[in-house]
């Protein structure tokens, strides 16, 4: 049943209308949304966010899909990302259950200041290779794989 499900929705994603730049966009926009804390609201913040630039919407909602299990992961990377940039606050993942534990404004601030700028750098190098990737494939490879996946499809049936 998931692999099924898994198929269905590549052949949708790869049937989708617009030119390969904007469907590579909206897809690397929706992800890239998965690095910020959104409460809940980051299906239609994906949306939103891929509207605004003109970017497919419906990619950018099937990104976020795709990338939301991983927000824990990346809010590690976000951490350890701003704790490289910060090396004031190098020391930071070691003490961040402390940290959350005795919460005090200028701690709070940090740990804010440490994981925004490293959110805005993942955000900005995951949606570079995501752009790049999905653009190549969808631009060179949209029919080689549907014709396989329909092909494939139909002979199991």
């Amino acid at each position: 049943m998931v692999k099924r499900r898994l198929k269905y929705n590549l052949i949708k994603f790869l049937r989708l209308k617009g030119a390969p730049a904007k469907v590579a966009l909206g897809f690397a926009i929706g992800a890239c949304v998965n690095f910020y804390p959104t409460f809940g609201v980051g299906v239609p913040l994906a949306g939103l966010a891929a509207a605004v630039v003109f970017a497919n919407v419906t990619a950018g909602i099937l990104g976020d899909l795709v990338f939301k299990p991983l927000f824990p992961l990346f809010f590690y990377l976000n951490l350890t990302t701003g704790c490289l940039i910060l090396p004031k606050q190098s020391m930071l993942p070691l003490y961040l259950g402390e940290t959350l534990l005795k919460p005090s404004i200028s701690t709070l601030g940090m740990l804010g200041k440490v994981f925004f700028i490293g959110a805005a750098i993942n955000s900005l190098i995951l949606g570079i290779i995501l752009y790049v990737f999905i653009y190549f494939v969808v631009e060179r490879y949209r029919l080689t794989i549907l014709k396989w996946l329909v092909c494939k499809n139909r002979r199991q049936n």
